[in-house]
């Protein structure tokens, strides 16, 4: 919705908790370490001021580009030790590639 409309600045009026009960779900990333990974973008959190009544949160919203990285990441992150040699890493290559082709021979 933020994309679509081009804002700027989303505004939410209710607090995460109140006594004891969630409000509202997190649907911005939590660390400045780690995006939120969505279908076809990552939302970065870049900084927060927590003040008394309120938080700023300043995002960066980025559309989800092929990173190769990333799948190794999401792979390792999902099993540990997984591609660990240069055989491996290249056969992941060798598969992404022919997933690419047959992805662009459905268009």
């Amino acid at each position: 919705m933020v994309l679509e409309n081009n804002s700027d600045v989303i505004a939410m009026i209710t607090r995460e908790m109140e006594d004891g009960v969630i409000k509202c779900c997190n649907y911005w990333p939590i660390s400045l370490k780690k995006p939120l990974e969505l279908k076809h973008l990552r939302i970065f959190l870049e900084k927060y001021q927590i003040f008394k009544y309120f938080i700023i949160r300043v995002f960066q919203i980025v559309k989800k580009s092929f990173s190769f990285e990333n799948i190794v990441t999401q792979m390792r992150e999902q099993r540990h030790g997984m591609i660990q040699t240069k055989e491996q890493y290249q056969f992941c290559h060798v598969i992404v590639l022919e997933v690419l082709q047959k992805l662009l021979s459905l268009n």
